[in-house]
């Protein structure tokens, strides 16, 4: 059965702190205070910081201060260049909620994310895995 997608993202934070540090500890920092609710095909997790390493929680929190909605087939989208981050956002692809300063700060979190997991020796393996469940495309 394939992976869920909170189950490859608990994953790859795994992975990042191991094998790209640096590039981890930033990702910590970017995120900072903030805690986000994720919800990715129905399924809801939190992402937050906690003695200086990522905790993600299934299901909502009440502190959420951003909130993202969006599918496996939409990251995937993203991931491929089908779509920007941004034209994903216009077309409704991908939903997010927050004060202005709590939405750039997931953002950048996003793309600290981005960035530590090109370095990884195990971000295509992980890429593989979170297409192996997408049903062609729908989203």
């Amino acid at each position: 059965m394939a992976d869920t997608v909170v189950a490859l993202f608990r994953r790859s934070l795994g992975h990042l702190e191991a094998e790209v540090p640096a590039s981890y500890r930033h990702l910590v920092s970017a995120l900072g205070p903030l805690v986000v609710e994720v919800s990715v095909d129905g399924g809801v997790f939190t992402l937050s910081t906690g003695q200086d390493r990522l905790a993600v929680r299934d299901g909502a929190l009440a502190g959420a201060g951003a909130r993202v909605r969006t599918s496996r087939s939409a990251i995937l989208a993203v991931l491929d260049a089908e779509v920007s981050l941004a034209e994903a956002v216009e077309s409704g692809r991908l939903d997010v909620r927050g004060s202005l300063d709590d939405v750039l700060r997931a953002h950048d979190t996003l793309i600290a994310y981005a960035h530590a997991a090109v370095r990884a020796p195990s971000a295509p393996a992980l890429l593989s895995a979170l297409r192996e469940h997408d049903p062609g495309g729908v989203g």
